[in-house]
């Protein structure tokens, strides 16, 4: 990249989340938030960049985001702080190793946030001890969580009793949840699975259950496409990144060989989903462009290896009668000479480990190991 700003914060950074506009209209937010982990004293921090006036390739004057971040308030928090999530332009949520979620509010006209609540001991083990919560997903005014014990809760910010626990979500650690609808999660596991769960009906049964190979790599990160629900992404713990169609019983997914190490985060653009963001524990961060893949009709598919395109695990069409798709994520599955999917470094060279990252209009920003923030500009999307 031409121009990017990294900023040295002296501790490991595990999440990173632009704070949202409070006006969906209004200029791209300034301000941010990042949660710790490894360290004696971790702490949830807000961060403020300034904006540079630039001038466009017309004429115009426009605003690009590329000082450094200047830190403008901190507070401790107890644990690791494994997820954070804006559940509004006012409130967060952060998850804890300790097993407990706190909910924080910035305070009006200052740079500061207060504790609200904390749901202490929402994760357990079941022969005794805490589990960590190992990830978030706020919709309106819920929050869901989920912990190394299998466990999902669904907490309501006005409640301090959570509205609901699904006590058999899995048998092993969930690493990563998202809402798919008002009343539909989907959960990603360290045996490799991804799961949907309806919230109005019996949780103790889940809706769908989905499965990359029988190898049963762990599933990492889940994301799913803004304006398509039923298109999700995934990363795994061998750098795989695959995409998925949950309207398919059978052949749902596209594989790509992505990364060297565990993906830790995945996202598609919230404005321009064509694009999507994958950081590594192999210290790369990665821009993935399927703006030119196509979007014709295609049929489902079956694995098979896509000629001259060393990587990608797409698919061939599936019976007659199946249900076709339109996306230029799903239309990977064409042949390599009508799809070209781009896939840019966004970081000058691998350092340790990238955790997390988030995107708002042109602007990227990523949180790593090596202790520093990087804010990125992004290119004209489309």
């Amino acid at each position: 990249m031409d121009e990017y700003s990294v900023r040295f914060v002296a501790k490991k950074i595990s999440k990173i989340r632009w704070r949202p506009k409070l006006d969906p209209k209004g200029p791209q937010s300034r301000t941010f938030a990042t949660g710790t982990w490894d360290d004696q004293n971790n702490s949830v921090a807000l961060w403020k960049i300034l904006d540079r006036p630039t001038t466009s390739e017309n004429g115009d004057a426009e605003s690009l985001l590329v000082h450094e971040p200047q830190k403008v308030f901190e507070t401790s928090h107890t644990g690791d702080v494994m997820d954070l999530q804006y559940v509004n332009y006012d409130l967060m949520a952060v998850a804890s190793s300790t097993g407990s979620v706190s909910l924080l509010k910035h305070r009006p006209n200052s740079e500061a946030v207060t504790s609200v609540c904390t749901w202490d001991k929402l994760h357990q083990f079941k022969l005794g001890g805490l589990a960590p919560c190992t990830c978030l997903a706020t919709r309106d005014d819920w929050i869901a969580s989920g912990g190394e014990d299998g466990r999902a809760v669904l907490l309501a910010i006005e409640q301090r009793a959570p509205l609901q626990t699904l006590d058999k979500v899995d048998s092993c650690a969930i690493n990563d949840l998202s809402f798919l609808k008002q009343s539909e999660i989907i959960t990603v596991n360290s045996f490799g699975q991804l799961k949907t769960f309806d919230l109005r009906q019996d949780t103790s049964k889940e809706s769908q259950i989905f499965s990359v190979t029988e190898t049963h790599t762990p599933l990492l990160c889940v994301d799913r496409h803004p304006g398509q629900p039923h298109i999700v992404a995934t990363g795994g713990d061998d750098g795989m990144l695959t995409i998925w169609d949950l309207r398919q019983e059978k052949f749902h997914m596209t594989l790509m060989e992505a990364h060297t190490g565990p993906i830790w985060e995945v996202k598609f653009h919230p404005l321009y989903p064509n694009h999507l963001f994958t950081c590594s524990d192999d210290g790369s961060l990665w821009h993935w462009d399927c703006t030119d893949c196509g979007s014709d009709l295609v049929q489902p598919f079956m694995s098979s290896k896509v000629p001259g395109k060393p990587g990608i695990t797409a698919g061939i069409p599936g019976t007659a009668g199946s249900k076709s798709i339109t996306s230029p994520w799903l239309s990977l599955v064409e042949t390599a000479s009508s799809n070209r999917l781009d896939i840019a470094s966004l970081l000058p060279n691998k350092s340790l480990p990238v955790n997390s990252l988030d995107i708002q209009a042109a602007t990227l920003i990523c949180g790593t190991d090596s202790e520093t923030i990087y804010t990125i500009p992004l290119p004209a999307l489309s």
